[in-house]
């Protein structure tokens, strides 16, 4: 008897095409985050809008931040009692009628309320997606599906731009209805394609259901027999159940919840306060106003940066699952802070040729980015956080991560307006702070078992101490400990229900 498919697919193909359709969803993300980098030097839609000064034009895109943020706060209250799968669906749908309201927009609050309304669907999906994918994965190449799920982010971007540049020759409302109607495609295969792939497993056994659990998992693996990993899901929601509820998530228990729902939190705001927004979201308007390029110039320029981008993403695919989370964090942080150190530089300066050298800075930029911080913080929460708080938790850290992409993309106009080249300083000094943060506060989970890092914050059900952890994750034979701890408490479990099966039966016996 062979293991059972999935449209056809088993085994790692599986996987790949379940991280395609989380690609997409992400795809879906950076095109929203960029194509309204180009409306923001169009004149049409300046135009249409009454000329929003800095502050107004700020909001306009920001504005998605916010219906973003509460997206996942949707998540958080209602995400446990769905699926992983109808919560990416609906999303899905809420974009597109997002994206309706804001291509047949005539006025300021008409456009605000589309741009709420989308990102309320995409707050939706990225609080759920990188749960979805890492429930789906295998431990061993997580990160590298992590990795290729945020290649597709690039690639929306890239789409974004070179969209808004060929948009910009034609004249009328077209030049900016079409870059907002065009979300709608992605929406659409979304919804098409997502039904006919696997449930997350864990989520499945959470619910007590183990058939369809196992019938999921052992296609995900390519193998019959899946009885040893549902075992191990099955012991992590044991030992879950033993130290409280998702109430946890405001409390340290058994599975020290807050601690870990906090480094959920500060993962995603320390990601959006390194700048990466600053250019995926206003690059034209950036390389136009501060660096002081011709609107056409800037979006040739914007868009050559993010394909730049997408080819340093696929750096990631190799180093994400060889060097670890925290190694990634710090390297990215450093390099990040000196591209940001040498802009401010180039661009308080300003002659013509260090302006092409800010921009050739911003382009390295990307590359400490994408290799240190952007898979890596994507898969991060839910390699960190506990099954029954995954979701929950993981919505936690989406709220900060739009709360602080709201906060950087509002502000961005005004400190190029108002404090010019310092604006790169405080970038800079902002990533350089993360390098301590990240050595003393945040745990090493590459190759762990999701459920084996569950061990490292709750050995013998004592609440563990932060710092005893991220020293304990980075020992080997501390991550080999845990490991063998886990297969026996499965083998313990196994035997427990070996036995009650067995008193279950006589007492039948006994009854007839």
């Amino acid at each position: 008897m062979s293991s059972p498919t999935f449209i056809g697919l088993k085994g790692q193909p599986l996987v790949y095409a379940v991280t395609l359709c989380c690609g997409l969803g992400f795809l879906l993300f950076g095109y929203d985050l960029g194509f309204m980098g180009g409306l923001t030097t169009s004149s049409e839609f300046l135009n249409q809008f009454g000329n929003p000064g800095a502050s107004l034009l700020g909001f306009l895109i920001s504005s998605y931040e916010l219906g973003a943020m509460i997206g996942a706060l949707h998540i958080f209250l209602f995400g446990d009692k769905f699926g992983r799968k109808p919560n990416v669906m609906s999303g899905a749908g809420i974009i597109s009628i997002g994206a309706i309201i804001q291509t047949t927009s005539f006025s300021v609050v008409q456009f605000l309320i589309g741009r709420v309304v989308s990102g309320f669907g995409l707050g939706m999906m990225t609080t759920v997606i990188p749960v979805w994918l890492a429930e789906c994965a295998n431990p061993k190449s997580r990160g590298r599906m992590a990795a290729m799920q945020l290649s597709n982010l690039i690639l929306g971007l890239i789409i974004a731009n070179w969209l808004d540049y060929g948009m910009a020759s034609y004249s009328g409302s077209v030049q900016w209805r079409f870059p907002c109607a065009f979300q709608i495609g992605f929406c659409v295969i979304i919804g098409c394609y997502i039904p006919f792939l696997p449930e997350s497993p864990r989520f499945l056994v959470r619910e007590g259901r183990f058939h369809d659990a196992s019938r999921s998992l052992a296609a995900l693996r390519g193998v019959e027999d899946v009885a040893e990993e549902i075992g191990q899901i099955k012991y992590a929601v044991e030992i879950d159940a033993k130290h409280g509820n998702w109430s946890d998530i405001f409390k340290n228990s058994g599975v020290s919840g807050r601690t870990r729902v906090i480094i959920a939190f500060w993962v995603n705001a320390m990601q959006q306060l390194t700048g990466s927004n600053v250019i995926s979201s206003l690059g034209p308007y950036v390389f136009q106003h501060s660096i002081g390029l011709s609107r056409q110039n800037a979006l040739l320029v914007s868009g050559g940066n993010q394909i730049y981008f997408f080819l340093s993403s696929l750096i990631a695919w190799w180093a994400v699952d060889r060097f670890g989370r925290r190694q990634l964090f710090m390297f990215g942080s450093a390099g990040m802070s000196l591209c940001m150190a040498l802009s401010a530089v180039f661009v308080g300066i300003g002659t013509k040729s260090l302006g092409y050298g800010a921009v050739a800075v911003l382009y390295v930029f990307y590359t400490f980015f994408t290799v240190g911080w952007q898979a890596n913080m994507w898969i991060y929460p839910s390699e960190i956080l506990p099954l029954k708080l995954r979701v929950r938790g993981g919505a936690v850290g989406v709220v900060s991560q739009w709360a602080f992409t709201f906060l950087v993309v509002e502000i961005t106009p005004v400190l190029i307006t108002n404090i010019g080249y310092k604006s790169y300083i405080v970038f800079a000094v902002l990533n350089f702070a993360a390098i301590p943060i990240v050595y003393f506060f945040f745990p090493e989970t590459n190759q762990l078992p999701l459920e084996a890092v569950d061990l490292l914050f709750s050995r013998e059900g004592q609440t563990s101490n932060l710092l005893k952890v991220v020293r304990e994750s980075t020992d080997k034979n501390v991550q080999e400990a845990v490991q063998a701890s886990l297969y026996s408490g499965v083998e313990e479990l196994v035997a427990m229900e070996t036995k009650a099966s067995v008193v279950h039966r006589e007492d039948i016996v006994d009854a007839a």
